[in-house]
């Protein structure tokens, strides 16, 4: 494993936290934590198989009797980095990648042939269910949520994949069961030193940034340095948990003949409330994006006053009176995530958004224009009815 590029804390260690302990820690800060999967028969099985046959035996097993299994492949040259691209159009330096489909015969034979081939194989989607996750896998820690509203999956791979510098809207877990994992991270007071993508340039679906974190650029990214200095690290082995509280930015590197991760998102609001909140900022970032400085500035005061702090005010708007309604709805999190992304986008404190993506704020609109909102995610969940009524993992979120 290389060092980092750059110098990064290590994050704190839990060593078998009780739940109520872990919970306190579930909007704090990243923590490896112990004592998770001890009671997980997969762990025991992985670790009592020296060959990578015999691992991915029980891998087999773990995934059940699927037909067909997705996983993408990429070339030599890629140096195994999944990079961000556009909905529609490859962004720049981004990887089109189209999943290949298969039986597991076939996935275990292409990951077996790296070595040999050079290509990066992953499984990024083994959909299992909370059934088997709470049971046969003994996840525990998630007996406090909703199993409607977690999603598990495994994450399966060879050596040397990198996906690039993204963040989730949920708590997430990442447990690791073979190989290792090393994951930096960014708090979300950061979101305006990391270069936020446009709202539709997606890594793995998520939202990320055109940095390269492990080849930096600090003339084309200057207000990267000040991120760096908040930067931390962890460096996850078979038998431990990786706890990310929503938010969090996070670049994942791992290293292994195979590596096994499971890891689970639990939802902290409900759909509803996304959509709700991805329509007011859309509307505002349309609002605005052609305003003078001046009038982003009168309206930012009128957010600060009435939507953020919920003071009662003399004038108001439109916007500021529709996003006072739906900020009111969030928790705490959610608050100072939304104000961040109303200072960011809308209200262009920082300057213009996503000045390093060809377009800028103008591509987006244009490329979303006709749609519900900017956020590709967003639009998704308002055509998924079922989803929409789905509850929060989380029964308490902060």
């Amino acid at each position: 494993m290389k060092p980092l590029p750059f110098s990064a804390r290590p994050v704190r260690r839990l060593e078998r936290p009780s739940l109520e302990e872990l919970r306190e820690w579930h909007y704090r800060e990243p923590v490896i934590v112990r004592g998770l999967l001890d009671s997980s028969g997969a762990l025991d099985a992985f670790r009592a198989q020296g060959t990578l046959d015999g691992k991915l035996g029980v891998l087999e097993t773990q995934l059940g009797e699927r037909p067909q299994h997705y996983f993408c492949v990429l070339p030599p040259e890629s140096g195994g980095h999944y990079r961000p691209k556009l909905v529609v159009n490859d962004a720049e330096g981004g990887v089109a990648v189209m999943p290949e489909q298969g039986t597991f015969a076939d996935f275990a034979d292409r990951l077996k042939a790296a070595v040999r081939t050079g290509e990066y194989v992953y499984m990024q989607n083994g959909m299992l269910e909370q059934s088997h996750v709470r049971g046969k896998l003994g996840f525990d820690f998630l007996s406090f949520s909703d199993p409607l509203g977690v999603e598990s999956k495994f994450w399966v791979g060879s050596d040397g994949q990198v996906v690039n510098l993204h963040y989730d809207d949920c708590i997430n877990f990442i447990c690791m069961f073979e190989g290792t994992k090393r994951v930096t991270m960014f708090p979300p007071e950061q979101l305006a030193n990391l270069y936020h993508a446009p709202l539709d340039v997606l890594g793995g679906g998520a939202p990320t940034t055109p940095v390269h974190l492990l080849n930096l650029d600090l003339e084309r990214f200057p207000r990267f340095r000040a991120a760096l200095e908040h930067a931390c690290v962890a460096v996850v082995e078979p038998g431990e948990a990786l706890l990310i509280p929503p938010f969090w930015w996070h670049h994942v590197e791992s290293f292994g003949a195979m590596h096994v991760m499971v890891n689970s998102f639990i939802t902290t609001i409900p759909s509803t409330a996304t959509l709700e909140l991805w329509k007011d900022l859309s509307a505002g970032i349309r609002a605005l994006a052609k305003a003078t400085p001046e009038e982003r500035n009168r309206e930012r005061e009128l957010f600060r006053r009435r939507v953020f702090a919920g003071e009662e005010v003399s004038e108001s708007s439109a916007l500021a009176e529709q996003a006072r309604v739906t900020f009111q709805k969030l928790p705490g999190s959610w608050r100072e995530h939304v104000a961040r992304l109303w200072e960011a986008f809308a209200f262009q404190t920082h300057g213009a958004p996503f000045e390093e993506t060809a377009g800028g704020l103008a591509g987006l609109i244009e490329r979303q224009e006709g749609q519900l909102t900017l956020y590709p995610n967003a639009n998704m969940l308002a055509e998924m009815p079922d989803v929409m009524e789905l509850p929060a993992g989380d029964p308490a979120p902060r």
